[in-house]
């Protein structure tokens, strides 16, 4: 992948068009003009070119808050849409959460990034979607003064194959090198209910591991390096993480596996109780006002990580 550094550009669900944003559209009107005024959103900037391409899957959507007098960079949450790896839209994704980030004076970032499927040609495998996501971090790290952002607060929020690329990037160093960036560029991360363990789920067999293998392969090489639990190490300036608790006993335990990974390692975690909730719930009822077990924690994550930075 290029990313599109230095040019002037004119985080499985709602429809967009349900968040209260005067849309500003493809413009080279800077994000910044008029911060006192409005909340806005700035759609379809493409992070980066590749040729053969779909433009849109090489595009995020950036939702800024209105930041006062001063117009002073505000914090970054990158979201990243789930679908197995294989379905999923940026706009699907954005349900509450702009409203809830732009009213802590936060910005929201919501990425695409390249899909695998069966008839997609050539094929598209792991390591592309995280590599994707990874670009776009450092797309808006660059262009931060361009668009208002404060680029040493950024954190990452993703949803089911989405949790899976935030797990990735936010462990496994490789992805934000290729960026230009380190693992410290990111203040924490929040992957949301997904399996931290691609072979073992993969090997449990089940409709998991068919979509896993259109996005892994056939390799348990490969996927032991896909794998977020096998990244986990010391030293390695992993951000602090919020992880979901819901799903079965299996699936609760190889997320406690990850949760006692990274402790081992001596990273925060923290994690939600959402016992009963489906893999839906714990995405959509975010940023929502009557839900009393996904917004606040999350809300008060972000703020921990932000307010340390």
């Amino acid at each position: 992948m290029r990313p599109l550094r230095g040019a002037v550009l004119v985080l499985v669900t709602c429809a967009a068009a349900a968040v209260p944003f005067a849309a500003a559209g493809a413009s080279t009107r800077s994000a910044r003009d008029d911060c006192a005024d409005t909340p806005r959103v700035v759609r379809d900037i493409r992070y980066g070119v590749v040729d053969g391409v779909d433009p849109n899957l090489l595009s995020l959507d950036l939702y800024l808050p209105t930041t006062g007098k001063d117009c002073g960079p505000v914090p970054l949450v990158v979201g990243v849409h789930g679908g197995g790896w294989r379905l999923g839209d940026k706009r699907g994704f954005t349900g509450d959460k702009a409203k809830l980030f732009n009213d802590q004076g936060w910005a929201f970032a919501n990425v695409n990034y390249r899909l695998s499927g069966p008839d997609v040609s050539p094929p598209v495998q792991y390591p592309t979607h995280d590599q994707d996501v990874a670009d776009a971090v450092g797309f808006l790290v660059d262009h931060a003064k361009e668009y208002g952002l404060d680029p040493d607060q950024v954190g990452l929020l993703g949803h089911s194959a989405g949790a899976g690329v935030v797990a990735a990037v936010a462990t496994d160093e490789q992805f934000l090198e290729k960026a230009g960036l380190g693992l410290d560029a990111l203040q924490c991360a929040f992957p949301d209910d997904i399996n931290f363990d691609v072979a073992q789920g993969i090997r449990f067999g089940g409709n998991l591991a068919f979509i896993s293998r259109q996005a892994f392969g056939d390799d348990p090489a490969v996927w032991d390096d896909a794998s977020p639990i096998n990244h986990v190490e010391p030293g390695k300036d992993i951000p602090p993480m919020l992880l979901t608790r819901r799903g079965g006993l299996v699936w609760q335990r190889q997320m406690d596996a990850f949760a006692d990974a990274l402790r081992g390692a001596g990273i925060d975690v923290q994690i939600i109780d959402a016992t009963g909730y489906t893999h839906a719930d714990v995405n959509q009822l975010i940023g929502s006002t009557t839900d009393p077990i996904m917004t606040k924690p999350v809300t008060a994550f972000f703020e921990r990580c932000f307010a340390k930075a």
